[in-house]
């Protein structure tokens, strides 16, 4: 595996789940990203809606404000489906966070000062201390960057005599590190809500996770060193932050249409395999129904999962009718 490869297996998760795979028929799946679910038995109708995690997506409540009846929706359920809890206990199991080594024993000493240098700039920490495993190091940094370099993006929007969009505008508002899921989830903890996570139900352990385990600790330290080095990092989340502003636009104005066109293009370009989307999106959609049914039977739930899972034959969309639901567009 080439350096590089591994910082791109970091970060492309961070772009996928807002993907549509282009091989898949949608007729009648145009209306938005809030559907409503009702019929078959339910007392009370549920709700579907395909949030927006990753990429450009850096201000989760900027891109809920545009989704008409969300809030009125929110409100009206009183359980929180999610793709993954949050775990807010002491008990994790730290074997799957950190390594039993510092950074500082694999790094030589020109390597050391520039891991350092970017440890200190994004999490106030130098090698000697840090034990996070490469994964979840990078995935920490590079949330932190793509702030940075962000805002630097919108505000070279603001030059004299330029009309600001509201877009650019509510994003400066709300642009946090907290991604639109998380955002739900604490708000559905602070209503006191049951919350599910779909991942936790099914035991899906995410693919990067895998992969980075058969990869040494030493080489992917040497890829994050590689990345610090050339500046990399920077180049990735500013080319994939322009390639996905349209996606962004299409989200906020909630034109399935369009969204879907753009992220077909992307897809080509990125050759993302019908085999990937099988495992990320559609096998899990499948094993997800296995829950799904029962647990809206017993509360009005919001199922809040990425937009990539709704649409398509195997999206949760039509997988819900086959089952019986009726499931409309809220507009």
């Amino acid at each position: 595996m080439k350096l590089l490869n591994f910082i791109q297996l970091i970060l492309i998760g961070y772009y996928i789940f807002i993907s549509f795979s282009c091989n898949e028929v949608r007729a009648g799946e145009k209306d938005g990203f809030l559907w409503k679910i009702s019929g078959n038995g339910l007392d009370a109708p549920s709700y579907l809606f395909g949030t927006a995690h990753g990429g450009p997506f850096l201000a989760g409540q900027a891109a809920m404000e545009r989704v008409p009846r969300l809030n009125e929706i929110f409100l009206s359920v009183n359980q929180l489906i999610a793709e993954k809890k949050i775990d807010n206990s002491s008990s994790y199991n730290k074997s799957d966070v950190e390594m039993d080594s510092t950074y500082a024993d694999y790094l030589n000493k020109e390597d050391q000062i520039i891991v350092d240098r970017v440890l200190r700039t994004y999490l106030n920490a130098t090698s000697d201390k840090i034990k996070l495993k490469p994964l979840v190091l990078m995935s920490r940094i590079y949330i932190k960057k793509s702030i940075e370099i962000y805002k630097e993006i919108l505000f070279e929007k603001f030059k004299p005599n330029a009309n600001v969009d509201s877009i650019t505008l509510a994003e400066l508002k709300y642009i946090t590190e907290v991604e639109m899921d998380v955002q739900m989830i604490m708000r559905a903890m602070s209503l006191n809500y049951s919350i599910i996570g779909l991942d936790d139900l099914i035991g899906h352990i995410n693919p990067k996770r895998t992969i980075s385990n058969e990869i040494s600790y030493k080489q992917q330290i040497d890829s994050l060193v590689y990345a610090f080095k050339d500046n990399s990092i920077d180049s990735i989340i500013r080319h994939q932050l322009k390639s996905y502003e349209a996606v962004k636009n299409a989200y906020f104005n909630q034109d399935l249409d369009e969204f879907e066109l753009q992220m077909t293009e992307l897809d080509l370009k990125n050759n993302v395999t019908a085999e990937y989307y099988d495992m990320i999106l559609f096998d899990r959609n499948k094993k997800w129904m296995e829950h799904i049914p029962k647990l809206i039977s017993e509360q009005a739930s919001l199922i809040a999962v990425g937009a990539a899972h709704l649409p398509g034959k195997d999206g949760l969309i039509n997988l819900l009718r086959l089952q019986g639901f009726t499931v409309e567009p809220v507009n």
